[in-house]
C-alpha cells in the first residue's frame, strides 16, 4: 500500500507524515484505522485525508541540493582522486628453492680461491757455455785471418815467404786466371806444369779449403751469438765444426802432399817427419799457426755445447734462485 501527502495535513497531528508531494510505501496496520476494500491501481481518500492505493512502491528520486549544516559541496561530473603512493618490495630471487637475499652493510667481499698456478718450465739457457763458445769461435777465425796458414821454403824456383788467411782467400782470383800478383801466384801456381796430378788439385783446391774454414768459422760466430742473445741452450751437436774440422785436417794433407812433391821419393819420409814438427819449419812447405788455431777452436767448438747439460729446464727463465730441473723428455 502506497500513501500521498499531497493534501494539507497538520504535521503535528499526523506522526505517519514523513514526506509530501509524493508517494511513500506504509503499513496498514500502523495507521490506526481501517480502510474499505481498495480497488487495484485506483486511489483512494482516507479518513486522515492522506490518498491510498495498492500498489508497488516506485520512489521517486530528486538531486540533493546542499547541505548547509555540514558544508558538502555538490559534486562535479568529473573526480580526480588523489594518487596513492604505495612501495612494492621486488625481493631478487628467482625460485623459491634459492634463499632470499639481504644487504649487509658490515660484509667483505670474498675472495675467490684460487688453485696455485702450474710452474712454467723453460730450457735453461747456460749462457756462459754459449759466451765461452762464442769467444772461441771468434778467436779461431781472426788468427786464422791474420796469422800464416801456410809456410813455403825457398828453392831453387822461389824465395821463402808465407801466407795467412786473407792472402789465401785472395788467391782464389788466381786459381780462374785472375792474375792478382800474389806470390802464391807467381811461385806456386805458375810452376804448376812441373807438379804431379796430386799437387795441381791441392794447389787449386787449397785457397778453396780456407775459404770454406773461415766461412764456417763466422757461421758458428753468428750461431753461438743468437743463442746468447736469445737465452737459449747451446747444446747441440754441432755439425759445423765437425765440417770444418775435416776441411783443416784436408788442409794439412794437402800441405804436406805438395811438400812431398817437391823432394826425391828417398826423402819423403824424413820429409813427412819435418812437416809435423812446430811450424813444420824443415819441410819444404809447412803449415801455419792460424791453420792450427782453426783445427783446435773447431774441435774445442764440437764438445763445448755439450757442457750444457741435456733437458735442463728452469721455473722461469729470469729466476734468481737459477735451481735446474732435469726433465726426462
Amino acid at each position: 500500500m502506497e500513501k500521498n501527502n499531497s493534501s494539507k495535513v497538520n504535521p503535528m497531528q499526523d506522526s505517519h507524515v514523513v514526506d509530501r508531494g509524493r508517494w511513500v510505501p506504509v503499513d496498514e496496520s500502523t495507521l490506526g484505522f481501517s480502510l474499505p476494500p481498495l480497488p487495484s491501481q485506483k486511489p483512494v481518500a482516507g479518513p486522515d485525508g492522506a490518498i491510498y492505493c495498492v500498489g508497488e512502491s516506485k520512489p521517486e528520486l530528486s538531486r540533493v541540493s546542499t547541505n548547509t549544516n555540514n558544508a558538502v559541496p555538490v559534486p562535479s561530473s568529473i573526480i580526480q582522486m588523489p594518487a596513492i603512493v604505495q612501495p612494492i618490495a621486488l625481493v631478487p630471487y628467482t625460485s623459491q628453492n634459492q634463499p632470499m637475499l639481504q644487504y649487509d652493510p658490515y660484509s667483505r667481499p670474498v675472495e675467490p680461491k684460487t688453485s696455485p698456478k702450474a710452474p712454467v718450465y723453460v730450457k735453461k739457457a747456460f749462457r756462459g757455455v754459449s759466451i765461452v763458445a762464442l769467444l772461441v769461435s771468434v778467436i779461431a777465425l781472426v788468427l786464422l785471418l791474420i796469422l800464416s796458414v801456410a809456410v813455403f821454403q825457398a828453392d831453387d824456383s822461389r824465395q821463402a815467404f808465407d801466407m795467412n788467411g786473407v792472402e789465401t782467400i785472395m788467391a782464389i782470383g788466381d786459381i780462374f786466371g785472375l792474375d792478382s800478383g800474389s806470390e802464391y801466384s807467381d811461385n806456386i801456381v805458375a810452376n804448376k806444369a812441373t807438379m804431379d796430378t796430386l799437387s795441381k788439385i791441392v794447389v787449386y783446391a787449397f785457397p778453396i779449403l780456407v775459404t770454406l774454414i773461415a766461412f764456417l768459422l763466422l757461421c758458428l760466430v753468428i750461431k753461438y751469438l743468437a743463442r746468447y742473445l736469445k737465452k737459449r741452450s747451446p747444446r747441440s751437436f754441432s755439425i759445423v765444426a765437425l765440417i770444418n774440422i775435416v776441411f783443416c785436417v784436408l788442409a794439412f794433407v794437402g800441405l804436406m802432399a805438395m811438400s812431398n812433391s817437391e823432394v826425391e821419393p828417398a826423402l819423403r819420409s824424413q820429409n813427412i817427419s819435418d812437416f809435423f814438427m812446430p811450424g813444420g819449419a824443415e819441410a819444404t812447405i809447412g803449415w801455419g799457426w792460424g791453420l792450427l788455431a782453426a783445427l783446435v777452436g773447431s774441435i774445442l767448438l764440437l764438445f763445448l755445447p755439450l757442457f750444457a747439460k741435456k733437458n735442463a729446464y728452469i721455473v722461469e727463465r729470469d729466476d734468481p734462485s737459477k735451481k735446474t730441473y732435469i726433465i726426462e723428455d
